[in-house]
């Protein structure tokens, strides 16, 4: 079988890899380069933030993603020489009320799941470096990736499962005949297949648009900074933090991240000073030790939404042969080994790891 995937960010690469060990002949074609938009541009978060918010359907997939990714990363440095730096910092939720943790802990409970509640004495025993009084929910099984790393050590697997890369290569046609997918044009070149999935983040809905298909993904611009921490202070922030729908994430070199905004400026990708004096206010007033801190870096990325937050991962109704695999917004990283899984029991006509309805682009 030959498969074309559209879109080379985290779920298009996992995609095409996942295509190569069922033996097929792929080819991923990336507008741009590779692993530069969405998938680079997040927290790497492995929960979706808030999770008691989100529904079961966006819970199913981040479960069975939190419990492969280990394995996922074990196959990838076998496969690399890039370490996706896979950390289990654990998460602590803060609030300046235990009463707003109620939902958490039903949530919590009905999964079975390790959490512990800290009041603020507790609290600053454990994390000295946050400021004022605050209640904590701590989640100590939650990991994280550092996002780059990661991208890289799947376009290295990618690479040793023979998959074909085109990257500066836009897709302007979905080539089909009699309801028949037969491939993916790029202006005058031609990729021939049997199967396409489309993965193309936020650009998704244009791809779609190709074949007049109404998807409604939608772009929701997340700005961040990054601090470099001084030598000798590099370990002071150990644990990722959320409060007021912001988060703070260390990485294991002593940087920490700082996100993220929500936007609705469409495709546009700038920074703005307003983000940035807005992230550091948040995360200097949480974290003191923050102010003696340099912002390295700030940056952008589209996070592709669909309206209900949850990602469709389906065939095409009358086009045999497409594939939608898009739509994640804020948790593509912890949802994709789930959303991968399933988009290949749809395409192999295999029992599916996750009841599918939820994921269909006519939602039941």
């Amino acid at each position: 079988m030959k498969a074309v995937v559209v879109g080379g960010g985290l779920l298009g690469l996992l995609s095409a890899r996942a295509l190569s060990q069922q033996g097929a002949e792929v080819t991923v074609v990336e507008q741009g380069a590779f692993g530069q938009e969405s998938s680079w541009a997040g927290g790497g978060i492995l929960s979706p933030l808030y999770p008691w918010n989100y529904s079961n359907a966006v819970n199913a997939l981040a479960g069975w993603g939190q419990k492969f990714y280990p394995e996922l990363i074990q196959q990838l440095m076998l496969e690399s020489d890039v370490d996706p730096e896979w950390t289990q910092s654990g998460m602590l939720v803060l609030e300046n009320e235990p009463a707003n943790f109620v939902d958490a802990r039903g949530w919590a409970s009905a999964r079975d799941l390790n959490c512990l509640e800290w009041d603020p004495l507790m609290l600053a025993e454990r994390e000295p470096q946050i400021q004022d009084e605050h209640h904590g929910l701590f989640f100590p099984e939650i990991a994280q990736v550092r996002n780059p790393r990661l991208l890289k050590s799947v376009l290295e697997s990618c690479v040793h499962h023979k998959v074909k890369l085109v990257a500066n290569c836009p897709v302007t046609e979905l080539v089909h005949h009699d309801g028949v997918i037969k491939g993916v044009a790029s202006y005058d070149t031609r990729f021939n297949a049997d199967v396409v999935v489309v993965c193309a983040g936020a650009w998704s809905a244009k791809v779609m648009a190709l074949l007049q298909q109404d998807v409604q993904i939608n772009p929701v611009r997340g700005q961040m900074i990054m601090y470099r921490m001084p030598a000798g202070q590099r370990q002071l922030i150990k644990r990722i933090t959320l409060m007021d729908d912001h988060y703070v994430i260390p990485r294991r070199d002593g940087r920490i991240l700082v996100g993220s905004t929500l936007e609705h400026t469409e495709f546009d990708k700038s920074t703005t000073e307003q983000a940035r004096i807005q992230l550091a206010e948040f995360a200097e007033q949480l974290y003191p030790c923050l102010q003696n801190a340099e912002i390295e870096r700030q940056w952008a990325g589209l996070r592709p939404a669909s309206p209900d937050g949850i990602p469709y991962i389906c065939s095409i109704p009358g086009y045999q042969g497409l594939f939608l695999n898009a739509g994640h917004f804020r948790n593509g990283v912890v949802l994709a080994p789930a959303s991968v899984q399933l988009l290949m029991d749809l395409i192999y006509q295999q029992p599916p790891v996750l009841d599918p309805e939820p994921y269909r682009l006519k939602r039941g």
